[in-house]
């Protein structure tokens, strides 16, 4: 994930720092703006409010419906919908860090968080990965789908795995300022000083790299599936190539979201690096899209699905009718009883009037 950048100041010998996200510019005087870390907030707070509120709505669908808890690759989705929510709840220290300039907790807490931090990350990717491979092996082979054990036990190596690749990424995150001249400015800095180049690299390769290669797999079997595949009847045909757009929109939007900032970060450590303001924009600009991925997902796997929506609308529906069916019911209950009851009280002394006339 893009957590450091490469900061050096034009007028000092010191080595380069790695600061934790912020939009700091150093110019020749040191001077720190806070424009960019307002825009920064903002733009993350209105992440936050979109996120939030799409991952509890998946939450309450799984909490709602019976079905989408037994469902294969709904497991999956919603381990991947937990690990976005984590990423999300995580935003605030950002915000923070990025318009105070400092680090509010001490090193544990430093750790703790930068540790999570690239945990739910890791834990979406690949869900995203076990996702697309769940999908294309339903699709391919329908009549042998993956047993429900197959899916639980991808559900915990991922989260596994995860844990594994996150903890020595991040067991030496620590708080730390910029020198002696600005010690007000502390951050939360995530990387191993000493090898800076080969955490971003091997960032790239096990965040990025080898699931987009996962992914790329899942789509082309899919597409030769369909290719070599017989004639299929229209509604199987138009599930079939549904799931397979969405298997290609989770490649793009995945690409689209990490790749400009692991190679910002590339050339960060590559001494690529020019400073200017183009070179910050573009680093707000990954920032935001990495931080965008979290709301996309739900929308793009959940919210925008053919039986999510159905599910989502009956549920919504439900609400509705919860809240406001119970008065008109009533009245309506009440009003027929009483027409009922006048009606036949009528009935049975015409009746009645009608046997007497017969019998005299």
């Amino acid at each position: 994930p893009l957590v450091t950048y490469r900061i050096t100041s034009s007028n000092t010998t010191q080595p380069s720092y790695i600061l934790y996200i912020t939009l700091i510019e150093l110019g020749d005087n040191m001077a720190v703006p806070n424009t960019y870390g307002l825009i920064f907030a903002c733009t993350c707070g209105v992440i936050l409010a979109i996120g939030l509120c799409a991952n509890l709505l998946v939450f309450s669908l799984f909490a709602k419906y019976n079905t989408l808890r037994k469902n294969r690759l709904d497991i999956l989705l919603l381990s991947m919908t937990l690990a976005d929510f984590l990423t999300l709840l995580l935003i605030p220290f950002t915000v923070h860090s990025a318009v105070s300039h400092s680090w509010p907790l001490g090193d544990t807490s430093c750790k703790v968080y930068q540790f999570m931090l690239a945990f739910s990350l890791a834990a979406s990717t690949y869900s995203l990965c076990a996702v697309s491979m769940t999908r294309a092996m339903i699709i391919t082979n329908p009549y042998q789908p993956p047993t429900m054990d197959l899916v639980i036990l991808m559900f915990v190596l991922v989260w596994a795995l995860s844990f594994f690749i996150s903890l020595p990424l991040r067991m030496f995150a620590n708080k730390d300022s910029l020198g002696p001249n600005m010690a007000n400015f502390t951050f939360c800095l995530p990387t191993i000083h000493d090898h800076h180049y080969q955490v971003v690299l091997s960032q790239f390769v096990l965040y990025y790299f080898v699931p987009m290669l996962v992914i790329a797999f899942n789509y082309v079997r899919l597409a030769l599936f369909l290719h070599k595949s017989p004639v299929m009847s229209v509604s199987s045909a138009r599930n079939t190539r549904r799931a397979s757009v969405m298997v290609f929109l989770a490649a793009a939007t995945f690409s689209v979201c990490w790749l400009p900032g692991y190679v910002l970060e590339l050339c960060v450590y590559l001494g690529l690096y020019r400073h200017g303001q183009a070179w910050e924009m573009f680093y707000f600009v990954c920032t935001m899209l990495q931080y965008l991925h979290p709301c996309i997902n739900p929308v793009l796997y959940v919210l925008l699905s053919k039986r999510y929506r159905h599910t989502r609308a009956a549920w919504l529906f439900s609400c509705n009718r919860n809240r406001v069916q119970p008065q008109v019911i009533t009245s309506s209950r009440v009003g027929l009883l009483f027409l009922y009851k006048l009606h036949r009280n009528q009935l049975l002394s015409v009746t009645k009037c009608f046997c007497i006339n017969l019998h005299t």
